[in-house]
């Protein structure tokens, strides 16, 4: 009969052996699993050229805020809706910021670009400003239950003067855009088309605004 310590002295020159092969078969399981996963695609927004600077350009700062958004939009994951309160994500499609961040940046390279203003900054920002722009991010989606498939973004935005803290202006709008392309490619591609064509929209009276603000400033009848 073996002893007991000669069973312990067995037991012990197997260990090695046994932890090389739990090793082992942990590695297959991670390298199968690996295997399994999708490719990730992330897309973004381009900021279209924007239309020549006019003659109304102001000696105003502008600040612009991070755009807010309802707890759906404050992710990457592209969201698409199957009927009017039914909605989805696609765990593979992302966008590269979530859509407040991303819309903010778009709408500051645009009023960057139309020159109305000395300078544009995204805001917190150590100089002062003349004025603060808000938005709240309330649509950025696709669309699929009313007869093909839509991107459908919604924006409010809010203009504030600083010096009093007073609302100037205030634009609200809501832009679909049929998605001419197949796959998700497409539906980014349609959203980016209604981001610009929201722009192009507000843009005109918040100008505007701007413009009869400068004049005030200056003395100048309105």
């Amino acid at each position: 009969m073996k002893s007991a310590e000669w069973w312990s002295n067995v037991w012990k020159r197997r260990e090695p052996v046994r932890f090389v092969l739990v090793l082992v078969f942990l590695s297959t399981l991670v390298c199968g699993a690996c295997g399994g996963i999708p490719k990730t695609y992330y897309y973004t927004l381009r900021t279209p050229q924007p239309p020549p600077p006019g003659d109304g350009k102001t000696n105003f700062v502008l600040g612009v805020e991070h755009f807010r958004a309802p707890q759906m939009l404050r992710d990457d994951r592209i969201v698409y809706y199957v009927s009017p309160t039914e909605m989805n994500y696609y765990q593979y499609h992302r966008w590269s910021a979530d859509p407040g961040s991303m819309l903010s940046d778009f709408v500051t390279q645009w009023l960057d670009g139309l020159g109305v203003f000395s300078q544009v900054r995204m805001l917190p920002s150590r100089e002062q400003v003349d004025f603060r722009l808000g938005g709240r991010l309330l649509e950025f989606s696709e669309v699929d239950y009313q007869g093909g498939v839509k991107a459908r973004v919604n924006l409010e935005l809010r203009l504030v003067r600083t010096r009093d803290h007073r609302v100037v202006w205030t634009g609200k709008h809501e832009v679909e855009t049929p998605v001419l392309e197949k796959g998700v490619a497409g539906v980014a591609n349609a959203i980016n088309t209604a981001c610009t064509q929201l722009l192009q929209q507000l843009a005109p009276e918040l100008v505007g605004k701007v413009e009869q603000e400068y004049k005030a400033s200056q003395g100048q009848a309105l």
